[in-house]
């Protein structure tokens, strides 16, 4: 049996979708749509424990974490994705070189210009991230 294409067309245009996204491809966005760009940008932890940490928050909603050791050992590198919770914070979702699945929420502070995650949960496990959790400030 032979289906027209218009039909379906028709269907999938009048079908309303919901799911988790916040955002649209750009070939499918109808206009501007600036909310989520207070976010895109490059952030890093003051040195502590030995370790940097930079988390790189792209346009397209791909995020980079960095993991720099001060000792001179290999940097690590996570790649994954981000999308605003709501106006203050932000959720990470990253994959590991070693296959782990991590998620961070972070909440903002406009007037620091930071970044702050209390906990993080590694492949279903939640773990806390110190007394002030991990801070990354919005670099320049």
């Amino acid at each position: 049996m032979t289906v027209s294409r218009l039909p379906l067309a028709l269907i999938f245009a009048a079908t309303t979708l919901t799911g988790c996204a916040s955002w649209l491809p750009s070939s499918l966005s109808f206009g501007s749509d600036d909310s989520n760009a207070n976010w895109v940008g490059e952030y890093q932890s003051a040195p502590e424990m030995g370790l940097i940490t930079h988390l790189s928050l792209k346009g397209d909603h791909s995020a980079t974490t960095t993991y720099q050791y001060i000792n001179g050992d290999p940097s690590l590198e996570e790649k994954g994705s981000w999308q605003a919770v709501n106006n203050t914070q932000l959720q990470v979702d990253m994959t590991s070189h070693h296959g782990l699945n991590s998620e961070r929420i972070y909440t903002f502070d406009p007037s620091k210009q930071q970044l702050t995650a209390t906990k993080e949960t590694v492949n279903g496990q939640k773990y806390h991230l110190g007394t002030n959790g991990l801070v990354l400030t919005k670099q320049d």
